[in-house]
């Protein structure tokens, strides 16, 4: 088969993540295929590790720093080929993958954009395509399943397959207008297929082309995810068709039977959901917590040891295996000790963190040469945080006072003893809301709406202190009417009484 690809690389800084990519890459690179690294204004050894490839990779230098999207459109725009293929530099592709998206394309020809199969270096799931959900929001189909899993290996036409590696016909990619560079390095791929989407192509996953992936190792996300959040919400939520469940249901995975008269029954496999209400509500909750922690610290390790272990003197694996055998221990010898095994965990994520602290603080010395960055995590560490936010309204707020918690839907945040504690914002039902406020107005609304009916203090987790930065009005709306008590770990707004009356006491 001739193969014939434009694959375009955007890349800013993380030069031995670059370095490993490209060495992979061109280990079976086709003829005819062209390699181009679009440096976004790279301030590491980046462009010392371009330069040294000379001829053998197309070199597209940007003089400022423009974002994803805007990298891929320059790259795209310089192509000599028709199909193009947009790689991230955290991945690392397994033998065949280019000819397995390229034939898959030949053999769909109404397909503008075919995505691929992404695992973690454990061999987990981390990407089998994108799925709406029932929130209107995309999610990464069965991340975190084993690779082997038959839902996984199914290649099939969805709505939007990650960029990370994309597979894009010139005509759609021209026709649609190339990435939206409005977002800030998280849902341009999303948006993209939509848009391929609505102009009558189709976008497919193709299990078959399968690379690793250390997700978001290259650029991160945190505060910015919430400005492409924005957008998206604004652009597609009420338009987008959520598709995840009937996905679920083709694959065997969620079964339903209809009997003469309701109830229904559902077949849910273990492997995709466990149910919340109709059992032991708090064994749930306990195995709810204990996969997220898994699944954070799995994904951080990975991406710790995969820089960690391209530093000079770095043992390779010793974070990886102190921590996993720390997790085993507790599995061993009967009974788990729920309280004993929360702990521990939590004690594995600040241990995870300190690790990521100390890379952190050893790259940024001057002895050490061009070091490519690397910031310790803001995700580890994140349920010790929960713990103390809970601590610190108990010893703030009264017993049985009315308590809401700006969360993004974090069920142990509103687990407050003795308060009546829920999520904001909230939906018509109390629970979370399932996404942000619009804007500061709809935040002001929503919340003296939930003060009228009773609502006496607001809680803001230093997690979501970025509310003040972006809900602008919202922020001067609290300073100016609540008192609040500032404790660092989060902040407590008194809504029983304005500041005037606290003045006037």
């Amino acid at each position: 088969m001739t193969v014939s690809a434009s694959i375009i690389v955007p890349v800013h800084g993380q030069a031995s993540l670059t370095e490993r990519c490209l060495k992979t890459l061109r280990e079976e690179l086709p003829r005819g295929c062209e390699v181009i690294v679009v440096d976004d204004a790279s301030t590491d050894s980046t462009p010392t590790l371009l330069a040294s490839y000379r001829d053998a990779i197309r070199v597209l230098s940007l003089p400022a720093n423009v974002g994803y999207a805007r990298a891929c459109n320059e790259g795209a725009a310089v192509a000599a080929h028709d199909t193009l293929v947009f790689l991230n530099n955290d991945t690392e592709p397994q033998p065949g993958w280019l000819q397995s998206l390229i034939a898959y394309a030949r053999e769909h020809p109404a397909a503008g954009v075919v995505g691929a199969k992404l695992l973690y270096p454990i061999g987990s799931v981390q990407h089998a395509g994108v799925a709406i959900g029932q929130d209107g929001y995309p999610h990464n189909l069965y991340a975190g399943l084993p690779g082997e899993h038959p839902a996984v290996n199914r290649s099939r036409r969805l709505q939007a397959v990650t960029g990370a590696c994309m597979l894009v016909t010139r005509r759609a990619f021209e026709r649609a207008g190339g990435f939206d560079p409005g977002y800030v390095n998280s849902l341009e791929d999303v948006d993209l297929c939509l848009r391929i989407g609505e102009n009558g192509e189709e976008v497919h996953y193709c299990h078959e082309a399968v690379l690793t992936h250390l997700e978001s190792a290259s650029r991160g996300r945190d505060e910015r995810f919430e400005v492409s959040v924005a957008r998206y919400r604004e652009r597609w939520r009420d338009r987008v068709r959520p598709d995840d469940l009937s996905i679920y249901a083709e694959d065997g995975l969620l079964e339903v039977e209809y009997p003469d008269a309701y109830p229904l029954r559902l077949s849910i496999s273990p492997r995709l959901a466990v149910v919340d209400a109709g059992r032991e509500s708090e064994i749930e909750a306990l195995l709810e917590t204990y996969a997220g922690q898994v699944s954070d610290l799995l994904a951080e390790v990975v991406r710790l040891t995969a820089i960690a272990g391209l530093a000079p003197g770095a043992p390779p694996g010793q974070a990886a295996d102190s921590g996993l055998e720390a997790v085993g221990e507790t599995g061993r010898g009967g009974a788990l000790d729920h309280r004993g095994f929360l702990a521990e965990a939590n004690g594995l994520e600040e241990q995870a963190r300190a690790l990521q602290q100390r890379l952190q603080d050893a790259r940024r010395k001057p002895a050490r040469a061009a070091p490519p960055a690397f910031s310790a995590s803001r995700r580890l560490g994140y349920r010790r945080l929960v713990d103390r936010v809970c601590a610190a309204v108990a010893e703030t707020v009264p017993a049985g006072a009315a308590v809401l918690v700006i969360s993004r839907g974090d069920r142990e945040l509103v687990r407050l003893e003795e308060r009546e504690a829920r999520h904001f914002p909230q939906g018509a039902d109390g629970g979370y809301l399932g996404h942000h406020p619009r804007d500061s107005e709809d935040a002001i609304a929503r919340l003296e709406d939930l003060r009228e009916r009773g609502a006496e203090y607001l809680v803001l987790p230093s997690t979501a202190y970025w509310w003040l930065e972006h809900y602008t009005s919202f922020a001067e709306h609290l300073r100016s009417r609540y008192p609040v008590t500032d404790l660092g770990i989060c902040s407590i707004y008194r809504l029983g009484a304005g500041l005037a009356q606290e003045a006037a006491g």
